[in-house]
């Protein structure tokens, strides 16, 4: 099985994704245009819409939806957005997979206050 690496486009210094097998390993997700890469929302919630946005069209793209994913965790720099992303994970994944909220952290952009990273399957076509 040989894992192939999906790249940003444009492209950034690190790979968007590896799909190996039937499984999708998602890069930190975050809230940046696709096509510009200008940060988009000011809030913990916005960000969070932006992220999931990204995300769905990433897993989509490798065949796959939200609804495959099946680990995640999430960042967020400040830890008063608990609620605000139990909001977000509720809404854009209703299957509840498991997931991980690491909160206080710093991200390599400072306007960024949210970024996820995931697991995903390819669900079989037969």
């Amino acid at each position: 099985m040989q894992p192939i690496f999906i790249q940003h486009e444009p492209k950034r210094v690190y790979s968007k994704a590896c799909v190996c097998g039937n499984f999708i390993f998602l890069a930190g997700e975050d809230c940046k245009d696709p096509k510009t890469q200008a940060i988009r929302g000011t809030t913990v919630p916005e960000q969070f819409d932006f992220t999931y946005q990204n995300l769905k069209a990433t897993l989509e793209s490798l065949g796959s939806s939200l609804d495959n994913i099946v680990s995640l965790t999430t960042y967020v720099t400040d830890p008063r957005a608990r609620e605000a992303h139990r909001r977000a994970r509720d809404n854009w994944l209703p299957h509840g997979p498991p997931s991980a909220l690491i909160c206080g952290v710093q991200l390599a952009d400072p306007e960024m206050l949210v970024e996820i990273q995931g697991v995903a399957v390819i669900p079989d076509k037969s």
